[in-house]
This record gives C-alpha cells, sequence and structure tokens, in this order.
C-alpha cells in the first residue's frame, strides 16, 4: 500500500471540463471510434473499482461501532449507502452495489493480511487461530486485479446468493471460480443469469423452497381507468407464467404480420416507424386473441383461437435426477430451474426421451431428409434453449432450425451441424459455427433427457 494515496483531485481536474465534445468523434473512422469507447470504458471500470475500495472505507468508519460518531451519520445520512448515493448522485441499487463490491473487496484483503501475519509471525499463529478464506475471495481478488468489472461482481454475487440449503461455503467457493473465468467475456446480465444457473444447480433444496415462494407469491390485478380502458398487472410461478408467455408468442409472431409490415434485419428502408408499427400491431392483436381466449375459456369451448399446434410449456429434466429424485428440471425458455416434483406432472401428459452423446450430438439423419423433424427441433429447443446468438433472448417458439454447414453444399442433417437460430442471427453465424458456442456438449454429453 503506498505511503501516500494518488492525487485523484488532479486526474479529475484534467478530466472536468476538458475539450471533449460530440465533435470530437465525428472525424474518427469506425475503428478509431470504437477503441476510443473501450479505452473511455476501461477507465470508467478503473474508477468504479478505486471507488469501490474508497466506499468500503467509508463503510468501516460509519460502522455500528462508531455510533451517532460514524462518518455517514455525521454528515446526516442513516447509513453508508444513503452517504454514498448522496455523492455519486447514483441510483439506491448502483450505490448499494458499490458499498457491496467495496466490502467484498476489503474481507477479502483483510483476510489475506491476517493470513500473511500468521505465516511470517510465530506469534500472531499461536494467538490467532486459522480460519478459511471467506468463499466470495476469488471475487474479491477479480475485482482488485482488474478481471472483473464492480457492475460484474455485484451480478455474479446477487446471482449466487448467500450460502444456505446444499450451498454451502465450499461449494459456492468452487462455483465462483469457473464463473469468474467463464464471465470475463460476458456482460453484467449475462454474468446474473450464468450465477444463477450455477446456484440452481449445487442448491436443489433452495430451487424447491424458492418454487413454493413463487406459488404463494401469484397475482392477478385488474381496475378500470379514468379513460375506460381496462387495465392489469399479473405475476405467476415460472411453469404458469410460461404457459402465458407461449400464447403470447403465438400471438406476436412475426410471422402473422404481412411480409411488407416486417422489417428486416437491418433493412436501411424499414426503418423504427415502421417496427414500431409493426410492434403495436403484434401487441393490438395480442390483445384481441387474449380475449377471445378468455371468452373460448370461460364458455368451456373446444374451438382453438389459432389455427396451428396448441401453445404448451416443454419441461426438461435428466434422466438420472428424474430416476433418482435428486436435483432439478428445467422450463423451456426460462433461466431458474424447477423442482423434480413439479416436472413429473408434466411427465403425465406424455414426454419426448432424448439421449444426447458423449459429443452432444443425437440422431443423425445422414443427407436423406434437408428439412428438420419434429422430434428435432424438441431436442434442438432442449439443448439450445432458443436463439444460439450470445445478445438474443427470443424463445424456441420465436427461432428456425439452421444448419451450420449449408445442406446445399453438403451439410448433414444432424445435430453438430445446425443451431436452433432465427431471423436474421441464424443466417448470420450460421456457416461459421458463432453465436453462444457450444455450451451444450459438457451439459448434455452421454446423458438423457425428457421433454414434456
Amino acid at each position: 500500500m503506498p505511503d501516500f494515496p494518488p492525487d485523484l483531485a488532479d486526474v479529475a481536474r484534467r478530466l472536468i471540463g476538458g475539450a471533449v465534445s460530440p465533435g470530437t468523434f465525428i472525424p474518427l473512422d469506425d475503428a478509431a471510434l470504437v477503441a476510443a469507447v473501450e479505452e473511455l470504458t476501461a477507465l470508467r471500470h478503473e474508477v468504479e473499482r478505486c471507488q469501490a475500495i474508497a466506499v468500503a472505507e467509508v463503510a468501516r468508519r460509519s460502522s455500528v461501532p462508531f455510533g451517532s460518531r460514524g462518518l455517514a451519520q455525521r454528515a446526516g445520512h442513516a447509513g453508508t449507502g444513503q452517504l454514498v448515493q448522496a455523492i455519486t448522485r447514483s441510483s439506491k441499487r448502483d450505490a448499494a452495489a458499490l458499498v457491496s463490491v467495496g466490502r467484498m473487496m476489503a474481507e477479502t484483503d483483510a483476510a489475506a493480511a491476517l493470513e500473511a501475519a500468521r505465516r511470517s509471525d510465530p506469534k500472531v499463529a499461536e494467538a490467532v487461530p486459522a480460519s478459511p478464506p471467506p468463499w466470495f475471495a476469488a471475487l474479491g481478488v477479480a475485482v482488485a486485479e482488474g478481471v472483473v468489472t464492480v457492475e460484474m461482481a455485484s451480478a455474479i454475487r446477487t446471482g449466487l446468493g448467500e450460502p444456505g440449503g446444499d450451498a454451502d461455503d465450499d461449494a459456492l467457493a468452487a462455483a465462483l471460480a469457473e464463473l469468474v473465468v467463464e464471465c470475463r467475456s460476458l456482460h453484467a446480465d449475462a454474468a446474473r443469469r450464468a450465477a444463477r444457473a450455477a446456484r440452481d444447480r449445487i442448491d436443489s433444496a433452495g430451487v424447491v423452497a424458492r418454487a413454493e415462494r413463487q406459488r404463494h407469491h401469484q397475482f392477478w390485478r385488474l381496475w378500470v381507468k379514468p379513460d375506460g380502458m381496462v387495465r392489469g398487472e399479473f405475476e405467476l410461478e415460472p411453469q404458469a407464467g410460461m404457459l402465458v408467455k407461449a400464447v403470447f408468442d403465438q400471438l406476436t409472431h412475426p410471422r402473422h404480420l404481412d411480409a411488407e409490415t416486417r422489417r428486416g434485419f437491418g433493412d436501411a428502408e424499414l426503418g423504427d416507424t415502421n417496427y414500431a408499427d409493426a410492434r403495436a400491431a403484434r401487441e393490438r392483436d395480442a390483445a384481441e386473441g387474449l380475449v377471445q381466449l378468455l371468452r373460448a375459456g370461460a364458455s368451456v369451448d373446444p374451438a382453438r383461437l389459432l389455427n396451428e399446434r396448441k401453445p404448451s410449456v416443454r419441461v426438461v429434466v435428466n434422466a438420472h435426477a428424474l430416476a433418482t429424485g435428486e436435483g432439478t428440471g428445467a422450463i423451456e425458455g426460462h433461466p431458474d430451474r424447477i423442482p423434480v416434483a413439479d416436472v413429473h406432472t408434466g411427465l403425465c401428459a406424455g414426454h419426448l426421451p432424448v439421449k444426447f452423446s458423449d459429443g452432444g450430438a443425437a440422431l443423425d439423419l445422414g443427407r436423406d431428409e434437408r428439412l428438420f423433424t419434429e422430434r428435432q427441433k424438441v431436442a434442438l429447443a432442449v439443448r439450445d434453449g432458443g436463439c444460439m446468438d450470445p445478445d438474443c433472448t427470443r424463445p424456441p417458439s420465436w427461432t428456425e432450425a439452421h444448419h451450420i454447414d449449408h445442406w446445399q453444399r453438403g451439410g448433414l442433417n444432424q445435430w453438430t451441424q445446425h443451431l436452433d437460430c432465427g431471423g436474421g442471427y441464424g443466417r448470420s453465424i450460421a456457416g461459421v459455427g458463432g453465436g453462444r458456442g457450444e455450451p451444450w456438449k459438457d451439459a448434455f454429453a452421454g446423458s438423457s433427457w425428457y421433454a414434456a
């Protein structure tokens, strides 16, 4: 640690009021512009890292032992979060993330310093018992070394949660070590999803408890607005909610619109206005479809709303988990896991076994058929979970099956040769094997899965 802190005020003075305006970047070519954004982003992340470390000290000086003489209290604030929010003029969530990550880094550093003192001084080792580092130590080190950003660290920590259920300190620490490597190239939202998935894999008991909480907190509210329109809101547990989403996805699918109304990817002629009109049309159709659906259901009318396949929710489970009752299942298109007991309910309506090879492949049909069968599409949805573009969250119902190696050029109609991608995404990455990569190989290799 340096004897004197850096002159941060001087650094701020150099940046504030600098001759930077929108015109500064107009002359730059594409490569120079992207490089400028990357450099500014690196600067921002470094500032946030230093800010988190400073905030940790603010939190220490505002802690309970200081009472009314704490730093935040003397400044007229109830706690560290309020003081940090007042200084940074940020949202409550951002201020809480700074405080949380700063404390995590401080605890990690303190634990490392104590262990170093025990190793170097026998008297300290004799007086102070050995204690393992906090389970989040790897994340604190990663932030300190600039491997992950403050926002990403907060997302990972939030996604993993705290020790409890089947997720003890050792299990969380092991999962965190893998997440730090996996999330280096991800953005914060993707890191949070990856962390939540990791928590669900190691904490089956937590998945069951969460499912019970979600069922308990379901609601549907409805009211009449002053202008006479009826408005409502609801929250549903994942299985019920994904059934509603499946209906909504069918009602709002772009292929229900006229070809002239659709906006293609990168289409300069059909711009934002046409896109907004198309979205309004889909939402209007969805509202009318909802009324028709409720009318049909209330009258027990067996007629279907759409002349298409009935909307459904696909539940996926590993054969081992189904046989032993240990583990969890998943709902296609939803990030959270569900209890095995809920999977059994779905399987009663019928199921499709899907066997994956050691390489993560299944059902090689050779070149006899170009188009994908319904069973192949089901297995694709189980394997890929939706569009394979890393920044696209479209569900399987919005996607199309595409060959990586085009069938016309000799590509085989087999599982290692196509991605479940929709719209322009599939056409942009099929043939280069891009997108999300092949995360399914490790998850599905050599295993049997059931889709209900």
